[in-house]
C-alpha cells in the first residue's frame, strides 16, 4: 500500500517563484508606474526630493546623491567578495552610458546628474534586462537571442506606455523617453554580460566583430550588442533633437537611415577594398573640412538659407543650433515655443543679449511675455536686464554676425527650416 504524501502547502506556491511570472509582473509594471505617479501626483513629490537639501555645519547637502554614495558603499562592502576587475570595468562603462545619455537628452531641462525622475527609465530598464536573462538564461537560449528579446521587448513595452500616456491630461507621446528606456536595457546587458559570469563568452569571443554573411550579426553576442548600441544611441539623439510629435516620423526615418548606412559601412570595412575606400573618404572629407574651418577662422554665419546653416565653414542641415557667447556651438531641440524654463536655462548662460532666429518665414521664437522684435528681460542669475531680438533667421543671422564683430556677449539660438 502505497504512502501519501504528506500536505506540503508550499508546493501549492511554487508558481509565486516562476521567473516569467516574474518578468510579466515587472513588465506590467513597467507600464503602470507612470500613471500610479501621474494620479496620485508622486512625479512632483519626486522631483522636489531630488533637490532636498539639508544644513550641516551649515553648509546645504543634496540628500540624494548622499543616500546614493552610502548605499553604493554598503553594497561595495557587503559583496566585496564578489567584486572583480571586469564587474568594476562592467560598472564604469554603465556609469559612462549614462553620463552621456545625460549629455544628449533634455538638454533644456538642465537636469542634475542625480535627478531621479531624470534617471528612473535608466535604473527601472536596467533591472528589466536582468530580469529577462534570469528567466532566458536557464531555459538555455542563446546570448545572443537573449539580447535581441530583451532589446525588442524594452522598445515595445515603453512604446505602450507612451502610446497610452498620449491620451492623459497634459501628456505627449514623448519618443526620448523611449530612446531612454532601450538604453537602460543596453547598460543592464552591460552590467550583466560583461561583467555577469558569462562575460568569457563575450570578450574570449570578441573577434570577429563583422561577418561575411548577415546572419553572424545576430547570433554573435558583441556584434549584436554594438549593433544595438548603435541604433539606441541613433534614437537618443534623434529624439533629443525633435522632441515635438510632429517629428514623430522623423524619429523613426533618421535613426534607422543612419544605422543602415552605419551597417553598410560597418560591414563593407572587413574587405580590404572597403576599408581603402572608407579610409580615402574619411581622410579626404577632414582635410575638406579642415580647409573650410582655416578659411573661415574669423567669420560667424557664412551662409543661411531654408535647411542649412554654415558656421566657420561647418555645415549644419535642418537641426536647430545654439551659439554660445565663446563661440561654440552644439544641435539642440527643433522647437517653435520655448517656455519658461527654456528661457531659464538662456539666463544661466549669462548672456547680455540673446539673439533667436525665428525660422525662415518667422513662426519659431515664441513663449516669451511680449509678442516684440526688441524687448528686455530681467536676469535673476545676472540681477540685470539681458536682452532678447527675435528676428527671422536670416536677419538674425546677419545681426549676430555684426554684434560678434562687435565683441558682444551674445547668445543665438536659430531655428533652421520654417
Amino acid at each position: 500500500m502505497s504512502k501519501k504524501r504528506a500536505y506540503q502547502p508550499q508546493a501549492r506556491l511554487h508558481w509565486i517563484h516562476s521567473t516569467r511570472l516574474h518578468v510579466v509582473l515587472y513588465s506590467m509594471l513597467l507600464i503602470a508606474t507612470p500613471f500610479l505617479l501621474l494620479r496620485d501626483f508622486l512625479q512632483s513629490a519626486i522631483g522636489h526630493l531630488s533637490v532636498y537639501t539639508v544644513e550641516l555645519g551649515g553648509i546645504p547637502l543634496v540628500v540624494v546623491p548622499i543616500v546614493a554614495l552610502i548605499v553604493a558603499i554598503a553594497l561595495l562592502v557587503g559583496f566585496r567578495t564578489y567584486i572583480t576587475k571586469l564587474r568594476i570595468l562592467a560598472g564604469l562603462v554603465a556609469f559612462l552610458m549614462i553620463a552621456l545619455a545625460q549629455q544628449v537628452t533634455d538638454y533644456y531641462m538642465h537636469h542634475n546628474f542625480y535627478d531621479l525622475q531624470h534617471n528612473w527609465h535608466y535604473v527601472a530598464y536596467a533591472i528589466f534586462a536582468f530580469m529577462m536573462y534570469r528567466d532566458l538564461g536557464p531555459r538555455g537560449v542563446s546570448l545572443a537571442t537573449i539580447m535581441l528579446i530583451t532589446y525588442f521587448a524594452a522598445l515595445l513595452f515603453s512604446t505602450i506606455d507612451e502610446a497610452f500616456q498620449k491620451n492623459m491630461s497634459s501628456r505627449v507621446f514623448d519618443v526620448s523617453d523611449i530612446a531612454k528606456d532601450v538604453w537602460g536595457t543596453l547598460i543592464g546587458m552591460t552590467l550583466l554580460y560583461l561583467g555577469g559570469t558569462r562575460a568569457g563568452s563575450l570578450l574570449t569571443n570578441w573577434k570577429p566583430l563583422r561577418h561575411r554573411g548577415l546572419r553572424g550579426y545576430v547570433t554573435h553576442p558583441p556584434s549584436a550588442y554594438v549593433l544595438m548600441i548603435v541604433l539606441a544611441f541613433l534614437l537618443l539623439c534623434s529624439s533629443s533633437l525633435l522632441s515635438d510629435f510632429r517629428h514623430w516620423k522623423l524619429n523613426i526615418i533618421l535613426p534607422a537611415g543612419g544605422f543602415v548606412v552605419f551597417f553598410l559601412l560597418f560591414h563593407v570595412s572587413q574587405y580590404k577594398w572597403g576599408k581603402y575606400s572608407l579610409l580615402t573618404i574619411l581622410v579626404a572629407g577632414i582635410l575638406i573640412q579642415s580647409y573650410f574651418l582655416a578659411k573661415h577662422r574669423d567669420d560667424y554665419i557664412v551662409h543661411n538659407q531654408y535647411g542649412l546653416t554654415v558656421y566657420k565653414g561647418i555645415p549644419i542641415v535642418f537641426f536647430d543650433v545654439m551659439i554660445f557667447p565663446d563661440g561654440t556651438f552644439r544641435l539642440v531641440d527643433k522647437k517653435h515655443y520655448f517656455n519658461s524654463r527654456d528661457q531659464a536655462f538662456f539666463l544661466k548662460i549669462h548672456p547680455d543679449i540673446i539673439v533667436i532666429g525665428s525660422g525662415s518665414e518667422g513662426f519659431g521664437g515664441r513663449g516669451f511675455d511680449k509678442e516684440s522684435v526688441n524687448q528686455f528681460i530681467y536676469n535673476p542669475y545676472t540681477h540685470r536686464g539681458t536682452q532678447v531680438i527675435i528676428l527671422k533667421t536670416p536677419e538674425a543671422c546677419r545681426l549676430f554676425n555684426r554684434l560678434k564683430r562687435e565683441h558682444k556677449n551674445v547668445l543665438f539660438i536659430l531655428h533652421n527650416t520654417c
